[in-house]
């Protein structure tokens, strides 16, 4: 009988490194993601520009928010409640944990849920994809305060963000 792959979690002195990852890897997963919704949105809009800009600062802050909390999943959630034997970065705020993503071979191993059920993995993502997204709304919202990014003798509409 084989030994069967056993994780060793991912230190907190990793951080820098996951979130490196998560930026090197993911940046192309959010672009494939954002960029036709981009488009549909501005040919919907008939130029306006404006909200263009503010969509794409949506966009922009939500994956440097996912950057983030994907280190902070990868050190305190992998390796503790699930392992995958190909890892890299497992978190994304578009979709949660699969089967399929604890199953998938590596070699002759695969990974494991590690003392709980898929559908509670699922709840801990979801507490992460929430605050991935409140987080990147909150920040949207803290920006568009502080810096009104119209140019000079501009009206309210031509600002980058809403009143």
């Amino acid at each position: 009988m084989s030994p069967s792959f056993q994780p060793t979690p991912i230190p907190w002195s990793e951080f820098p490194t996951e979130c490196f990852m998560y930026l090197a890897v993911m940046w192309m997963a959010h672009l494939l993601w954002c960029v036709p919704y981009y488009w549909v949105f501005i040919l919907t809009q008939k130029g306006s520009l404006g909200e263009s800009r503010r969509l794409a600062l949506f966009w922009i802050l939500l994956f440097f928010v996912a950057v983030i909390f994907n280190g902070v999943w990868s050190c305190s959630v992998w390796g503790r409640l699930y392992d995958s034997t190909d890892y890299v970065c497992d978190f994304s705020p578009f979709w949660p944990i699969t089967q399929g993503v604890i199953d998938a071979p590596w070699g002759n191993d695969h990974g494991h849920l590690l003392g709980i059920k898929l559908w509670q993995l699922n709840l801990v993502w979801l507490v992460f994809a929430a605050g991935t997204w409140m987080t990147t709304i909150w920040l949207y919202r803290m920006i568009c305060r502080r810096w009104s990014f119209a140019p000079k003798n501009s009206t309210p509409s031509q600002s980058l963000c809403p009143t």
